[in-house]
Formats: C-alpha cells, structure tokens, sequence
C-alpha cells in the first residue's frame, strides 16, 4: 500500500478510514459494499485496492503487459468520463503508462475520430464504462 499512501500524501489528503478498510478488505480477497455520501472518496475506496494489487503483481515495465486490467463499472453515463480521469491520475502518477484510450463515448468528437482512424488506441489496462448502451443493445435484439 505505500505507493497508494504516498499518492495521497503527494495530493496533500489523508486517506479516510473506511478508504483504508476497503483496500485491505479487497486485498484480503473479500467483497463488498460502499455505501458514503457523494464525494466522500468511495471511487478511491473502490480502485485504490485494485490499483495496489496491480502494482504488486508486475511492476510497471516499458512494455505492460495487454489487456484490461481493471473494470469500473458506473450508472450513470455522465459520471464515465470523470471517473476515468480520477483513476487515471494515480495509476499514471505511479509509473503505469496512459491506457491510450477514454471512457466510451457514443461518437467520439471529430477530432478524435481522425487520431483514432490514423492510429487506433493500445489496448487499455483500465476503462470506466457505463453499461447502458450494451444493455440497450441486448434488449433491443
């Protein structure tokens, strides 16, 4: 947990207890749930543990290994965006190379559709996605 404790303290924060609870419940191989106000530090309750696991596991090299890594899952679309910038930081600050890609989007702006036509995206080994558009497709099959 240091390089999590260590980003904190460089963002001037002190984790929260049930923060701390939550990282060491997941490392520890359990579930569960977060229930605290908004904005209260549950998306770094919820990845903070992951992110750790991550670190262990395989140090950051030139060359990660592909394939996603870690999944966040959010109700609400609007929320996608701002939830993978928040886990982008710490990952990145901690040595991990850029996923190369952001949240979803139904249509991308134009701008990034050309980058993307130009030079698609490496597999990320992070992504924050809102289920509602699959889970529209299924419905309407």
């Amino acid at each position: 947990m240091a390089p999590i404790e260590a980003w904190f303290t460089q963002q001037s924060w002190t984790p929260l207890p049930f923060q701390r609870q939550a990282w060491q419940a997941y490392l520890a191989g359990e579930s569960g749930l977060i229930q605290v106000p908004t904005g209260s530090g549950k998306t770094y309750a919820a990845v903070m543990g992951p992110i750790a696991e991550m670190l262990n596991l395989a140090p950051p090299q030139p060359t990660p290994p592909r394939g996603l890594r870690l999944l966040y899952l959010t109700p609400l679309r609007a929320l996608s965006r701002d939830l993978a910038l928040a886990i982008r930081a710490p990952i990145e600050a901690m040595g991990w190379p850029p996923a190369g890609r952001h949240p979803q989007r139904a249509t991308p702006p134009s701008q990034e559709r050309g980058k993307q036509a130009a030079q698609p995206a490496p597999d990320p080994d992070h992504h924050a996605r809102n289920p509602q558009p699959a889970a529209g497709q299924c419905q309407g099959s």
